[in-house]
């Protein structure tokens, strides 16, 4: 019960310090459309569902209100340019997917067993590959340097992550028993050091991969500003064969050499694939199939892996399948079958801060699950719960916090 109680003292902690920020960060309003949704060739109730929701919050703030209608904005401005409109429905299911995979001891209370859980760890690959896939789309659109990538990166990264992995580094030492890191050991998961399997907040481990990538890519920038990417990809499968030929106990040489850092090249990879225009053979209805079929084919094997294949390496068995998933549907958005709408895109500006903040719903839920071990019906309501608890925190973080700090730092860095 004192964990709880602590948990949610954060919380409304954390609700302040959001307000806070949102003071001394706040930039000048963003003038309102308007628009209620735009909405393109596929509609769903998930994304009803989000409207909906998104609709009850925006008259509860100004703020709220006015990061969504820059979203309405910002995707009305991308009609006339590839903004990849179906990545954004992936991007949600890889976030929500590392939501539900942090709910190992819920779904153990309900005698579950690991075969859910398995499938669920698709959502890391999956938010690999399709970070691969954007970094490229990027560079190659934008021609930035390594310098003014590395800054927009680091805004992007950093000020959220320490905000995070100091709120954890606190609550481990102050509200729970599951033990309390060092002063050493938040150091170096602020900077992004291994120590051991996981940093201070647990499911970062995937994003001390993601800014190695992000370092090697700068690198290889400054030698080729138009194949640095390309030439990093390479780079980091090398780098892997390296790991795998000199294995070592080293945390830091372990997470530097993870197999899971060839996603980002699956990523890079299907990027050049259609950059060259290959999924242009495929129009309309055959684009429609071709698509269909590879997203049924991937989906079956992720769902397979724990039954038929669970000794399959991690690589083959998610990182193909993840890529499998972003190739189909980027056919069926070259070939004009996307989903064009305002409340996904705008919960999926939050993936981000529902990658940091999920571990600490996630927490306080076990520890209430916890204090009615024999019940059933509570594991099962916070398996329904906790994602749009989760998605509410995560957009106020945005909002409040991430949105205008990013706009701050950006205006001032620049």
């Amino acid at each position: 019960m004192r964990a709880v109680s602590a948990y949610g003292a954060l919380g409304l902690v954390a609700l302040a310090a959001s307000m806070l920020c949102m003071y001394i960060w706040r930039s000048n309003s963003v003038p309102r459309l308007g628009v209620r949704g735009v909405w393109g060739t596929v509609t769903a109730l998930p994304a009803l569902c989000m409207r909906g929701a998104t609709d009850f919050m925006r008259p509860t703030s100004s703020r709220l209100g006015n990061e969504y209608e820059l979203t309405a904005r910002q995707l009305a401005a991308s009609s006339d340019r590839l903004f990849w409109n179906n990545i954004q429905v992936l991007r949600l299911i890889a976030a929500y997917g590392i939501v539900y995979v942090h709910l190992e001891l819920i779904f153990a209370a309900l005698d579950f067993g690991t075969g859910v859980v398995e499938i669920l760890r698709f959502g890391t690959d999956l938010f690999l590959v399709v970070s691969g896939f954007l970094a490229a789309h990027v560079l190659a659109q934008s021609g930035k340097t390594a310098g003014v990538f590395l800054r927009d990166r680091a805004i992007r990264i950093l000020p959220l992550y320490w905000l995070f992995t100091l709120l954890a580094f606190f609550t481990k030492n102050v509200a729970t028993s599951y033990g309390a890191p060092t002063m050493r050991e938040l150091g170096m998961s602020l900077v992004f050091i291994p120590y051991g399997p996981y940093p201070i907040l647990h499911p970062t481990w995937s994003l001390v991969v993601i800014v190695e990538f992000s370092l090697i890519i700068a690198a290889f920038q400054t030698v080729s500003a138009r194949h640095g990417v390309y030439l990093a990809s390479i780079f980091v499968v090398l780098l892997v064969f390296f790991g795998q030929a000199f294995p070592s106990d080293n945390p830091a040489f372990v997470a530097y050499t993870n197999p899971i850092l060839i996603d980002f090249a699956f990523g890079v990879l299907i990027y050049k694939l259609i950059s060259v225009r290959a999924a242009a053979l495929l129009p309309g209805r055959q684009g429609l199939a071709v698509g269909a079929v590879i997203i049924v084919v991937s989906a079956a094997a992720v769902l397979a892996r724990p039954f038929l294949w669970p000794d399959v390496p991690r690589l083959a068995a998610l990182g193909v399948p993840a890529s499998g998933l972003l190739l189909g549907t980027i056919f069926l958005e070259k070939a004009g079958y996307l989903v064009r709408s305002v409340p996904v895109n705008f919960v999926a500006r939050s993936t981000y801060a529902i990658y940091l903040c999920h571990q600490f719903v996630n927490g306080a839920s076990e520890k209430v699950v916890a204090l009615q071990p024999s019940s059933r019906g509570l594991p099962i309501l916070a398996l329904v719960v906790i994602p749009f608890i989760v998605t509410v925190v995560a957009v106020l973080v945005f909002a409040y916090v991430e949105a205008p700090m990013t706009r701050f730092l950006k205006e001032r860095i620049s």
